[in-house]
């Protein structure tokens, strides 16, 4: 039942609150606080930023934060898929571009189930697939015909990618990688989207071959049937429960039990494996094998 108590509005504060404070402390500044802000962020940004700030604001979807404060968690999560259903229409109706669909997500200030589908699942394709791996995975979840996470932290490890304990052993009589879950703590756990809304998850997984050890490398694994969305054999998922926070996105968990995925799975753009052979081929680098955490990290510092 919903109480609606009227508050009397004749009452004022003893003192000047807070915000008034700012305000007047705002006004008596040295310099033209708009002249600055657009000498730090340009013209054209400051202007793109507002129109579509005025474009969520008269969205009634977007615009509706009446669901924040007084309802369950399943509401929430429900109004954010909601939320972010309407902005990846909103960004097909607009035509944004990557930098305007950073700014809407800024500013709509409320993260959703999609987040880490933009934010890592496209990058990690983009920047360590092939052309090939690209073609095969992009078009798709551009589109989100497929929806996808990164699972990376476990339940035993977190950002040290080093202690991962997942595992993915080539199979050169079958050509593909087998993905096990050896222990309870490589479970992979927190992974944002993974609860319920996933299809897909790009997997941190320790890359063995021909008896050696090669460390955590990416591959892009489905999770769910894209026909009823019920998980795939071997396969355990689900939500991790109640959060203190961002309960607009269904953190959850994973595990394999001997799961077979094809050799193109595994991001090739850097290090591979011969298919026939199950030889690796060692990438340049292999700091490369850290770039998509390392641009999360940065993005977060960044505030984006």
């Amino acid at each position: 039942m919903s109480i609606h108590t009227r508050f009397p509005t004749h009452l004022k504060p003893l003192e000047p609150q807070g915000s008034y404070l700012l305000e007047q402390e705002r006004k008596q500044a040295s310099f033209d606080v708009q002249a600055l802000t657009e000498t730090i962020y340009g013209h054209e940004y400051l202007a793109r930023q507002e129109k579509i700030l005025a474009i969520l604001q008269n969205d009634p979807i977007l615009s509706d934060k009446s669901h924040r404060y007084y309802t369950g968690r399943d509401v929430r999560f429900q109004k954010g898929l909601v939320a972010a259903r309407r902005l990846v229409e909103l960004a097909k109706e607009q035509q944004w571009d990557t930098e305007e669909w950073g700014m809407a997500n800024l500013l709509f200030d409320e993260s959703g189930p999609f987040r880490l589908h933009r934010a890592m699942f496209l990058p990690t394709i983009e920047n360590q697939g092939t052309e090939e791996q690209r073609q095969r995975y992009m078009g798709p979840a551009q589109r989100y015909e497929i929806i996808g996470c990164y699972a990376q932290t476990e339940l035993g490890h977190g950002s040290n990618i080093r202690g991962l304990e997942t595992t993915a052993t080539y199979d050169v009589a079958s050509e593909s990688f087998v993905l096990h879950s050896p222990t309870l703590t490589a479970s992979k756990w927190w992974i944002g989207g993974l609860g319920v809304a996933a299809t897909h998850a790009i997997v941190m997984a320790r890359l063995i071959t021909r008896g050696q050890d090669y460390g955590p490398h990416p591959f892009v694994v489905q999770i769910r049937s894209l026909k009823d969305h019920t998980p795939l054999p071997g396969i355990t998922v689900g939500d991790i429960g109640p959060k203190f926070g961002l309960n607009t996105i269904d953190n959850g968990f994973v595990l394999f039990d001997h799961v077979h995925i094809p050799h193109i799975s595994m991001l090739a753009r850097y290090s591979r494996i011969d298919k026939a052979s199950g030889r690796y081929i060692k990438p340049p680098n292999d700091k490369l094998t850290y770039g998509s955490m390392v641009y999360v990290r940065a993005s977060i510092v960044l505030g984006q």
